[in-house]
């Protein structure tokens, strides 16, 4: 089952430019998982469930092939202190935080394409840096106040609270939703729908309101998920009607109608 594409900017159709090779070869990422205390959940804030993916792992999802190294960080760490263990060969360290799931690949690679073309050693973002890393070896102190900008007003929005965690969520479940209709998926209400990341829906499908379909689902072609299901870590075959039912690691053979009020768990029918 491949991985859905979500966003129209994210790493895998930009990377079928030219720039695929030098960004993997030359590029090493390191990931600050931030702990920020303003969230009263028990759970840390990078692990946090995002439409099916942690929130560190939408950031990791916009650079896409490039080698990538996490350490934890907090408002207290020293940048420089945490990143330099990692270090290696490659001729770039990109430092992000994980606060800020919204970032794109679009931006990412226009980041990198900008250091490359004006061979600078240091540039800050709004969240995060870019190092050549043999100048990064070799200096004890971010010196830089100024910030580029780059990207549009989500890519550095840092998810630091349960308000901006809320905004986030509605964003990237939009751009997920948004991907089904643009791909021939009816989806008749946006406002009561949610599909997790990892979901592959068919062209011709129709998805009624009041369904959560979620981790690792198929469905086929044509078919007609009427309201209120949920379906997780299953496939629906094409031409299937599922009406107001529960499916969890089960897989629905072509041409079933299921339901209504069924619970299908674990079976292949």
């Amino acid at each position: 089952m491949e991985t859905l594409v979500l966003d129209k900017e994210v790493i895998q159709p930009a990377l079928k430019s030219d720039t695929k090779t030098w960004v993997s070869d030359d590029v090493l990422v390191i990931l600050l998982l931030y702990k920020n205390f303003n969230f009263t959940s028990t759970y840390t804030p990078y692990d946090i469930d995002i439409c099916g993916k942690k929130m560190w792992e939408w950031v990791a999802l916009a650079v896409g092939d490039c080698e990538i190294k996490t350490t934890v960080a907090t408002a207290e760490s020293d940048v420089l202190s945490l990143i330099k263990p990692y270090l290696n060969q490659k001729r770039y360290t990109f430092v992000l935080f994980s606060d800020t799931p919204l970032f794109s690949a679009s931006t990412f690679l226009e980041i990198l394409n900008y250091v490359r073309a004006k061979d600078v050693n240091a540039l800050k973002l709004k969240r995060g840096y870019v190092f050549n890393t043999n100048y990064l070896r070799n200096i004890n102190l971010l010196m830089s106040d100024s910030v580029m900008d780059f990207g549009n007003e989500y890519d550095f929005f840092a998810t630091d609270n349960e308000q901006k965690l809320y905004e986030v969520r509605q964003i990237i479940k939009n751009r997920i939703l948004d991907f089904h209709i643009d791909n021939g998926v009816q989806i008749l209400d946006k406002n009561t729908t949610n599909i997790d990341a990892d979901v592959v829906i068919e062209r011709g499908c129709i998805v009624s309101g009041g369904n959560n379909i979620l981790g690792l689902t198929y469905i086929g072609k044509n078919c007609k998920i009427e309201p209120n299901n949920i379906i997780s870590n299953s496939v629906i075959s094409d031409n299937c009607v599922i009406k107001c039912s529960y499916i969890d690691q089960s897989r629905i053979s072509d041409n079933i109608i299921v339901g209504p009020f069924e619970s299908i768990i674990g079976k292949s029918n």
